[in-house]
């Protein structure tokens, strides 16, 4: 069996992510996806991916990593390059499940467990809008995803006060009752934004009590004073983890923030491979670690994240806001993880347009991501992807000279 050709597809409905598909002389193909500048994302692929891989065995999964990675790191990996191999090689270990029959986890070392434990991350899209429903009605919102059975969610309170202007916080509701002299680029928060932050957080409290947990996203906005003055002021709710407080490199400055604070802290779906994850286990840098196995380097680099992580006793997280492949793919990942904690899912999203994307969905049952147990990921593209009038299709079948 050798790889016959790769592909990949964009949707205009859908600017900021990418699918690949990796054709092999047996008929098996494999699905991958990636999120963020597709465009340079299937250059890669094209002009320096495939090249390399057409005319290979595709479960020589570590090999190709290897080789793509040294290719890509001779001038500098960490981008458009890594979000390529990382799509890529989850299309890889697709074709490596189904060539034997078995569900990508069972290849990873085996089962831990049959499902993993999911939050909700309150962004929004078509009907369901719980963006705007945590800014505003946060308690309401706690109660109906409690209701199905969620019992964790991530929120975004602080965004505002960083923004550069009232114009780059706009899409925030809370920012239409900031007044103008409170942007500082996250360079400073004041007790006044404090106490408007946390508002939602007490809401929370006071409709649920503890039986929902709460996630704090920062989105790395905010100076090293700030952050320490937010999870301070965080400490008595009692939250899940503060995320990406800062920027995660330099590693020195997440060591100061875990020795300021009580508040568990947790980085990075920035990081990408091992290497970088290296630096925040052993400065201790982090309690939770969340790699994003769409932009890190894939379920390869992922498991050996995750198996590094385990040596220090630090729980991950996998990231997800972008697409369906991502969930699947980490559900392989959590499913052979003893170390996994809880994985991130977007409510919107399932419930919303990746029944459009692939087939069968993922399968959420009262706030448990259950493991797929069909051969490799467990999900295929539909085929009326394809024909979308929106669809961009790029197709490279064989190597030149």
């Amino acid at each position: 069996m050798h790889i016959t050709q790769i592909e990949t597809i964009r949707l205009g409905q859908h600017p900021q992510l990418l699918w690949v598909q990796v054709y092999t002389s047996d008929g098996l193909v494999g699905l991958g996806e990636t999120f963020y500048v597709p465009g340079a994302v299937a250059a890669v692929i094209h002009d320096v991916a495939a090249p390399v891989l057409v005319g290979e065995d595709p479960l020589d999964i570590e090999r190709h990593w290897h080789t793509l990675f040294h290719i890509a790191n001779y001038y500098g990996h960490a981008g458009a390059e890594m979000r390529a191999i990382s799509a890529l090689d989850i299309a890889l270990w697709d074709i490596l499940g189904q060539a034997t029959g078995q569900p990508i986890h069972k290849l990873l070392g085996g089962t831990v467990r049959d499902r993993i434990r999911v939050y909700n991350t309150c962004a929004s899209d078509g009907d369901i809008d719980d963006y705007t429903a945590f800014h505003e009605q946060a308690g309401n919102l706690a109660q109906d995803l409690l209701r199905e059975g969620i019992t964790a969610m991530k929120i975004w309170p602080f965004d505002a006060f960083a923004a550069s202007s009232r114009s780059s916080g706009h899409t925030t509701p809370l920012a239409r009752h900031v007044p103008s002299d409170y942007y500082t680029v996250g360079q400073h928060i004041t007790l006044d934004q404090l106490k408007r932050g946390l508002e939602p957080i007490e809401q929370i409290r006071q409709a649920v009590g503890d039986r929902i947990e709460i996630a704090i996203e920062l989105h790395a906005r905010w100076n090293l004073p700030s952050a320490i003055r937010i999870a301070r002021a965080l400490e008595p709710y009692g939250v899940l983890w503060l995320e990406e407080a800062l920027t995660p490199e330099p590693v020195d400055d997440l060591v100061r923030l875990v020795e300021e604070t009580r508040v568990p802290i947790c980085v990075s779906e920035r990081l990408f491979t091992r290497y970088a994850f290296r630096q925040v286990l052993e400065r201790k840098a982090a309690h939770i670690v969340m790699p994003d196995i769409i932009w890190t380097g894939g379920i390869s680099e992922g498991k050996k994240i995750a198996a590094m992580a385990e040596a220090y006793h630090v729980p991950i997280a996998p990231h997800d806001c972008t697409g369906p492949v991502n969930v699947f793919a980490c559900s392989h990942l959590c499913a052979s993880c003893p170390n996994a904690m809880i994985m991130e899912t977007v409510r919107a999203y399932y419930r919303g347009y990746y029944a459009e994307i692939i087939t069968p969905n993922v399968d959420i049952r009262d706030g448990y991501l259950m493991i797929p147990t069909a051969p490799g990921l467990g999900t295929r593209l539909r085929p009326e992807v394809r024909e979308r009038p929106d669809a961009c299709i790029q197709v490279t079948s064989r190597v030149s000279g």
